[in-house]
């Protein structure tokens, strides 16, 4: 049976195994106490394991989780996902079986595949429900601790809402608990969950409460650091506050292996993205990706994906953003506001309604975005119909003046805010002016709308060299076609052929040769 409780116990057990030099002893005895001295003696836990060599290791998959060099080679070519046989499994104590599960959780979440450690997750959850013994009981075991990491997965999932709910169990029990950390450590989490949703008040109710309680043990202490630093770095970028740069320099680098390394890229392209800097956000992203193993069916892979997109575009990439925007097939939701922007920044009205409706559709968005999705639907209308109605402009600026949104704000075209704050009443727009004060909007130019005839025209350009050859293709007259071309030069702002297909092509008007 694995102790669960006596630490001390556990450490002398341990010390003794290791005098021996019988690595199957130090195994037996590591495994036997492996709660307590992960806990309480992480260090040496970690020196033990790190004797033993591969093939024992191999028996023991909850032991090699904890093996200094796992997290390393779980960004190389060669991670670590263990799996045990059927017979393996009946012949394990429950509790054995239980820390086993979650080791196997754990490590298919180091190597990226998300979508594996969610099956181990929901399996730990499912035993947790349905199998009793009494380890689960006891105050002091790990129950806590369960919950804990089947809500980080579900959060590196990107489920928010059902990882709020585990942390609110873990915190629950870790109040409860021999182990005061273990309330500290869910805060943690649950301020996080609460700033990637958007719920910035409750993610500062949270990390307040956190701060109030006891340090970590080693085995803990960098991964609640990172979380509170993280989650603390999110709100403050959600509100643009004058500390952001400086919260944002405690973070964690590119290349950490703490979980929270995606919500860290999140963080500073988030920021740097409405600092309009997009070169930075893009080298981030594109950094960030080459450190890390594929994350399949995680948030990482969404934020990575969304913080391309957006900052491709801002670095006029436009080709290469909508490749990216194309090849996903069932994108994330951030991914989707990012496709969704970019039809946007084009005009191209059809492509973005048809991102804004896949995400009315999607449910379960945290509030973050469900103001993104009012702002993108008012920004489509402006592009159909040229203008906005006083009722929209007034749901606009009560979104800008009582929430959290001046990041999302700032992504949005000068002409929005501007058609927004003419719709509204001189006391509103002093207000609604003086909410978003100190952002720097974008400069979107406006698609130009061209007839059919203008249209025809313009494309004939592009294979017929002179007017005469251009009137004879479209079977009208050189007079007629002058008048086409001076109104097509008038609306697309040029004086020549050659301008006219450039400007075109970035307005999609008409293919752009890299396309």
């Amino acid at each position: 049976m694995v102790n669960v409780n006596d630490e001390a116990q556990a450490e002398r057990e341990l010390a003794h195994a290791v005098a021996t030099g019988q690595a199957d002893t130090i195994a037996r005895v590591a495994m036997a106490n492996l709660w307590p001295l992960y806990t309480n003696h992480s260090e040496a836990l970690t020196s033990a394991v790190s004797l033993l060599p591969s093939t024992v290791l191999k028996r023991y998959p909850a032991l090699r989780v904890v093996h200094p060099l796992t997290v390393v080679l779980a960004q190389t070519t060669r991670p670590f996902k263990p799996l045990v046989s059927p017979d393996e499994a009946r012949s394990m104590h429950p509790d054995e079986l239980d820390l086993v599960t979650l080791a196997q959780m754990v490590a298919f979440r180091f190597s990226g595949d998300v979508s594996a450690a969610l099956i181990y997750a929901q399996r730990l959850e499912d035993r947790v429900a349905q199998i009793k013994h009494e380890s689960r009981e006891r105050i002091d075991g790990p129950l806590w601790y369960y919950h804990f990491s089947i809500g980080s997965t579900r959060l590196a999932a990107g489920d928010s809402s059902r990882a709020l709910l585990e942390f609110a169990t873990s915190r629950q029990l870790g109040a409860f608990s021999k182990q005061p950390y273990g309330e500290k450590l869910a805060l943690g989490r649950i301020a996080l969950a609460h700033a990637v949703r958007g719920s910035l008040t409750n993610a500062e109710l949270a990390l307040a409460e956190a701060a109030e309680l006891v340090v970590p043990s080693a085995a803990h202490r960098a991964g609640s650091l990172s979380t509170e630093q993280t989650a603390a770095a999110l709100v403050a970028v959600e509100r643009m506050a004058p500390d952001a740069e400086r919260l944002l320099g405690t973070l964690e680098p590119y290349n950490s292996t703490q979980l929270t390394w995606p919500f860290v890229l999140l963080a500073h392209t988030r920021w740097l993205l409405a600092q309009h800097r997009p070169t930075e956000a893009l080298e981030l992203a594109l950094l960030t990706r080459d450190a890390h193993p594929p994350q399949h069916g995680s948030v990482a892979s969404d934020i990575i994906n969304a913080a391309s997109i957006d900052a491709l575009w801002g670095v006029d990439d436009v080709a290469t953003a909508r490749r990216l925007a194309d090849s996903h097939t069932k994108p994330g939701p951030l991914t989707l506001f990012a496709i969704a922007r970019l039809a946007l920044n084009e005009s191209r009205i059809d492509t973005a309604a048809q991102s804004l409706r896949r995400l009315e559709a999607a449910g379960n968005l945290g509030p973050v975005h469900g103001i993104t999705l009012q702002l993108f639907t008012v920004w489509l209308e402006l592009l159909r119909s040229g203008s906005i109605d006083s009722a929209t402009a007034q749901r606009l600026a009560r979104i800008a003046i009582t929430t959290d949104s001046r990041r999302l704000y700032a992504g949005m075209p000068r002409q929005l805010v501007e058609t927004v704050a003419a719709q509204l009443q001189v006391d509103e727009a002093d207000e609604f002016v003086a909410a978003l004060g100190g952002l720097t909007f974008l400069d979107v130019e406006p698609r130009p709308k061209l007839t059919k005839s203008e249209t025809r025209v313009l494309h004939a350009i592009l294979v017929h060299p002179t007017t005469a050859t251009i009137a004879t293709s479209l079977h009208l007259s050189p007079n007629t076609i002058k008048s086409h071309l001076k109104s097509l030069y008038r609306k697309l702002g040029c004086a020549t052929r050659a301008e006219a297909i450039t400007i075109a092509a970035r307005f999609h008007l008409i293919p752009r040769e890299s396309d």
